[in-house]
């Protein structure tokens, strides 16, 4: 499968990127390319122009103080893993930057394109050939959706690994985009970025992108990430957990618990943060909480392994999880 033609831009500023993703319609911005040029060899994505983000400074910074943490969208998962700030502050985002696919594709794909990610499903991660053979579906150049036939939406699956660990973590995205000869922004939380639609996927607007994400002060949060997956590598995830919460005076506070592969978007786990906001942790309450963390999501057959097995390995993962983080020497 060969690339299709395209122009490659190369700005070496934000505003440049953004007025050459504004002057050309057909456009898509580029940094890493591990899942968008794969894409395109398979026929999903057929951009005129790639406007290529990493030779815009500000967008591969990354900034640790007492107020926060500021992560440009270029940084790369690698520095993400292996910065030993990140690690301490804030281990969920490291280990789930760990957890993507393999090394060599941590070296290359970057934070703001594993966020961006395409949702995923069988009948549409496939060649032209293949998918021109079934007859398409939903989400690319057809009509119907071939997970649940009668539907009017697509199931694609959300898929990334570190958006779960950052929306436990608090995050909050900002995205940038051209508006009649001037740079327009919006902050807001990321789990507002993200659409319960496998084509929509995010609120992204044409010409837009995602320019990095702040991070709350740490003050002494407790957090992790497991993934669920066939192999131990190269893998998008099955279902996947992040768990942030703080332990004050014997109870838990400020408790964000978050599934990553059940749904077409990430899923804040309301009932399982209600059962642990405020109590002292017990094997017990723990095993509880995590029975409920599956309870607003609708997973479809469009993944390896069924439906009811991803469910009962995502409350796994969450009771496990829980019982490393809250159970842990010092707690």
């Amino acid at each position: 499968m060969a690339l299709p033609a395209f122009r490659l831009m190369k700005p070496v500023s934000l505003t440049e990127a953004l007025s050459t993703l504004a002057e050309n319609p057909g456009a898509l911005p580029v940094a890493g390319g591990t899942d968008l040029l794969v894409s395109m060899k398979q026929g999903l994505f057929n951009p005129t122009h790639l406007v290529d983000l990493k030779g815009v400074p500000d967008l591969q910074r990354i900034d640790i103080s007492e107020h926060g943490v500021w992560l440009g969208a270029c940084l790369r998962l690698s520095e993400l893993r292996d910065h030993s700030e990140i690690r301490r502050r804030y281990t969920a985002l490291s280990e789930a930057a760990n957890l993507v696919a393999s090394p060599p594709l941590q070296n290359r794909g970057t934070l703001g394109g594993n966020i961006c990610l395409d949702t995923r499903c069988w009948y549409y991660n496939q060649s032209a050939f293949w998918r021109h053979s079934l007859g398409y579906c939903l989400k690319r150049e057809g009509n119907i959706c071939r997970v649940v036939p009668g539907s009017k939406r697509c199931y694609a699956t959300f898929s990334s690994d570190t958006v779960p660990a950052l929306i436990a973590l608090g995050a909050r995205v900002k995205l940038a985009g051209w508006h009649e000869g001037a740079l327009t922004e919006r902050e807001f939380p990321l789990e507002d970025f993200f659409v319960e639609d496998g084509i929509r996927r995010n609120v992204l607007r044409p010409g837009e992108v995602l320019v990095g994400l702040r991070l709350p002060p740490a003050q002494a949060i407790r957090s992790g990430y497991r993934k669920y997956r066939q192999r131990a590598s190269i893998d998008y995830p099955l279902v996947s957990i992040a768990v942030a919460l703080r332990i004050a005076e014997g109870k838990l506070e400020n408790v964000r618990v978050v599934v990553g592969a059940l749904a077409s978007a990430p899923v804040l786990a309301v009932e399982t943060m209600a059962v642990l906001e405020g109590s002292r942790p017990t094997p017990d309450l723990l095993g509880r909480a995590a029975e409920f963390v599956t309870k607003r999501t609708r997973p479809v057959k469009n993944q390896a392994s069924s439906p009811a097995h991803r469910r009962h390995m995502a409350r796994v993962l969450c009771r496990r999880l829980l019982e490393q983080i809250v159970m842990a020497p010092g707690a």
